[in-house]
């Protein structure tokens, strides 16, 4: 989070807050690197208890969620752990 933009008029003032609280829960700052690549743990924490909650489960665990920038990355990220070389494929069918 832009330290500056936080000290302007141009986001609400709850948005400044949960950036705030959000920001202290980063291992890494905000932009870093991070060897993390599933995503941070925050994050996919809040993602499993939505599941659990929604399924009425307690099945879905933070380790098992991988966070993508939207659903292309996360289609490619699939097909380059399925497709082992120039010999494999995948069928697609059209709904």
């Amino acid at each position: 989070m832009n330290p500056a933009l936080l000290k302007t008029n141009a986001i609400s003032v709850d948005a400044k807050e949960r950036a705030l609280k959000y920001s202290k829960l980063l291992d890494t700052p905000m932009g870093a690197y991070t060897s993390n690549s599933k995503g941070y743990q925050h994050a996919r924490n809040k993602i499993a208890d939505f599941i659990n909650q929604r399924d009425g489960t307690t099945d879905s665990e933070a380790k098992n969620i991988y966070i993508t920038n939207g659903a292309g990355e996360g289609v490619k990220l699939m097909f380059n752990m399925l497709i082992r070389g120039g010999n494999d494929g995948v069928m697609i069918p059209i709904p």
